[in-house]
């Protein structure tokens, strides 16, 4: 009887072990949306300080022409456990068109960084007429500011150029160009000698959140533990970035060695506006904005996105808080 007890029990340990050992080394991927730098600033700062714990965290790096959507279904049809970063309205509409089964669990931009550099002075968007350099697929809130009659209005193109994409538009090829808070603004700022206007896109009318994370629906019926470990270790990644911005932008240049570090400590002052904006003072950081998400699904409705309000509730869960106050 004793034997059979011991056996049973050695049974048992050696279960919990290999468990325990198997949670140890889960292997999780994060897809930026773009290339790694002070937009994504948490992620490698929180696995470079152990925030994800025995999570072992992959970061993935992004760039034109690559979807995060795509490259998290890839890996989620795989069998991975994986997280992406993209705009609400991107995930939004791949549910809905799509199909996809996609689920926003945080929020890292309460805010919008989008701006519009300008040749021009404006009053409103309505008198943005001509060409708007945009990226392709991330054009949205510039349509939704103009109105439903945007395509007899304006012709987006891609826009391109050194320096950080907004080259053409210094060359004056175009009026108008997309930018962002944390990085073409900033390029602006320095090398523009010529007077250029920059209006923040809530300015001209959308006011939406933005860089969203995402998984898959699977994923968090499967791994709930796991979607809150990360999300958790995630945003003490932004929040210890933002007050140790020197050493954050030491662990960007790790990551990405052609990031210039006095350009990602400038864009950090603005990325504080937006990540802890807003519901986030006392929600904590990731906070998702349910009426920030109703806003959105309207004006996407206005511009003949969607011909109804689409079920933006279903694109996203209040389910996992980081925990972490700014």
């Amino acid at each position: 009887m004793r034997i059979r007890q011991m056996i049973v029990l050695a049974a048992a340990l050696a279960l919990m072990l290999s468990a325990g050992a198997g949670a140890q080394g889960q292997k999780v991927s994060i897809i930026e949306a773009w290339f790694i730098h002070n937009e994504s600033m948490g992620d490698p700062v929180a696995v470079e300080k152990g925030f994800f714990g025995n999570l072992q965290v992959q970061v993935i790096g992004g760039g034109p022409g690559l979807s995060p959507i795509d490259r998290v279904m890839a890996k989620a049809r795989a069998g991975e456990i994986v997280f992406g970063v993209d705009y609400p309205y991107n995930i939004l509409e791949a549910r809905v068109k799509q199909r996809l089964p996609l689920v926003v669990v945080a929020h890292d931009f309460q805010k919008s960084a989008v701006h519009i550099l300008s040749w021009k002075p404006l009053t409103s968007a309505r008198e943005i007429q001509g060409t708007v350099a945009t990226w392709i697929g991330y054009d949205k809130q510039i349509k939704a500011a103009i109105g439903a009659d945007w395509a007899k209005r304006i012709k987006i193109v891609n826009q391109q150029g050194d320096p950080a994409t907004i080259g053409a538009w210094m060359k004056k090829q175009y009026q108008f160009a997309h930018a962002m808070g944390y990085n073409e603004v900033l390029v602006a700022k320095r090398l523009v000698k010529e007077k250029y206007y920059v209006y923040p896109i809530a300015r001209l009318g959308p006011d939406w959140p933005e860089n969203v994370v995402f998984t898959t629906e699977d994923i968090v019926q499967k791994y709930p533990q796991i979607v809150q470990q990360f999300v958790a270790g995630h945003y003490k990644g932004f929040d210890y970035a933002l007050k140790n911005r020197e050493e954050a932008a030491t662990i960007l240049l790790k990551y990405n060695k052609n990031l210039d570090r006095s350009h990602e400590l400038e864009g950090m002052d603005f990325l504080q506006s937006i990540i802890v904006a807003g519901g986030a003072k006392t929600s904590g950081l990731g906070y998702i904005d349910e009426k920030g998400w109703e806003r959105m699904a309207a004006d996407l409705v206005k511009i003949g996105v969607f011909p109804s309000m689409p079920d933006y509730k279903a694109a996203y869960t209040t389910r996992f808080p980081s925990g972490v106050k700014p």
